[in-house]
């Protein structure tokens, strides 16, 4: 009997020793500022087969990725970030959806300074009443947005941006495609015996610093070999650059036919790196011409194309004006506003086209609601 008292005295000790030192470490880690507490989650799979978006609904979350990155993040209902809307589109409005990766949603930028936010924000101060839906998803690329924009045409867009960041091209060459990744996570995260221990931790930086620490080992543990594979001989290297621009050009491609199928109006935008603004930067072949490539390459397939290079050049303002530097390589407020301003007449126009639209070349608009449009197109 005292035996069994004494191990249950050393394990009530232990418990409590090990969730002293868990409370002290979630401190230290929470105080430290380096580490994320919270974060914007994906969707559930139950969310997932009832709303379009790709993030779990009504967060509301101040993410804090680095003491000089703090940025405030609202999700609508339907899994889109920024204001909420309704799945029907109301009478009257033209549906604009903007599909890319991290600089379409936004990341680092508080919700008004998202290019969505501020291209709604300047055509509804020019008296178009539109509603821009930021479809963005980091990590992404084109495969990845087909899949976003075959699940978003429920909301009948008139209207699609796709924007192009200048990792859209290598990004290609990932195993397993970004949306195949998020299917995966959810269908864990889904799990019934996981879900309720993920919904409890999934905040804390504890768990959070486990994830950084887990890749940060997966990256040190591959093996030399591995790690520093031989150089591939320029011809394969060739070989592979250049079928990653054919699955860009044919993933663009049917992106086009399916919209233009539905009598959606496709607008590519073509976002550049911080590395083109100011000083040249030392870059490869590839990636010097790789924006002027795929503005060609959306031009021939007929896609109307927006640079906006030559805005942030011709604005005067340095990188650190435009971009996230020296912390992060995102656009700022300055970035986004100026961008929206270089698509505003391209945007404009087309929106002034689907209000024009004759009533059969689409189920979009009733004659009153074109007759509501008229002070905008005369």
């Amino acid at each position: 009997m005292k035996r069994v008292k004494t191990v249950g005295l050393y394990t009530i000790l232990l418990t409590a020793i090990g969730l002293v030192t868990l409370v002290s470490s979630e401190i230290a880690l929470r105080v430290s500022g380096h580490v994320p507490v919270a974060s914007v989650h994906t969707v559930s799979q139950a969310d997932y087969d009832r709303i379009p978006g790709m993030f779990e609904p009504f967060q509301d979350v101040t993410e804090k990725p680095h003491p000089r990155l703090h940025y405030h993040v609202s999700i609508n209902s339907l899994g889109y970030r920024g204001r909420e809307i309704d799945r029907e589109k109301p009478a009257g409005i033209v549906r604009i959806l903007c599909l890319g990766d991290s600089g379409t949603f936004g990341q680092f930028v508080n919700d008004p300074d998202t290019l969505s936010s501020v291209l709604e924000e300047n055509l509804r101060r020019e008296g178009f009443p539109v509603e821009v839906i930021n479809g963005g998803v980091p990590g992404t690329t084109i495969v990845d947005q087909m899949e976003f924009l075959r699940r978003g045409i429920v909301l009948k867009p008139d209207i699609v941006i796709l924007t192009f960041s200048e990792n859209d091209i290598t990004d290609l060459a990932a195993e397993v495609p970004q949306y195949l990744a998020l299917e995966r996570n959810r269908q864990l995260k889904s799990q019934p015996g996981l879900k309720p221990f993920y919904d409890v931790v999934r905040d804390t930086a504890l768990f959070n610093y486990f994830l950084t620490v887990r890749a940060t080992w997966a990256a040190r543990s591959i093996p030399a070999a591995q790690a520093a594979p031989a150089q591939p001989s320029p011809l394969l290297e060739r070989e592979s650059h250049e079928s990653w621009w054919i699955r860009y050009s044919d993933q663009l491609e049917a992106m086009r036919q399916y919209l233009n199928d539905r009598k959606v109006r496709l607008l590519f935008n073509a976002f550049p790196t911080h590395q083109r603004i100011g000083p040249a930067a030392e870059m490869d072949r590839d990636l010097s011409s790789q924006l002027e490539r795929v503005e060609l390459l959306a031009r021939r397939k007929g896609i109307q194309t927006i640079e906006i290079l030559p805005a942030f050049l011709q604005s005067g303002f340095t990188k650190e004006d435009l971009y996230l530097l020296p912390y992060d390589g995102h656009a700022n407020m300055n970035g986004y506003r100026l961008q929206a301003a270089a698509l505003l007449p391209a945007l404009r126009e087309a929106v002034v086209a689907v209000i024009q639209r004759p009533l059969d070349a689409g189920p979009n608009h009733s004659v009153m609601e074109l007759a509501s449009y008229a002070p905008l197109v005369r």
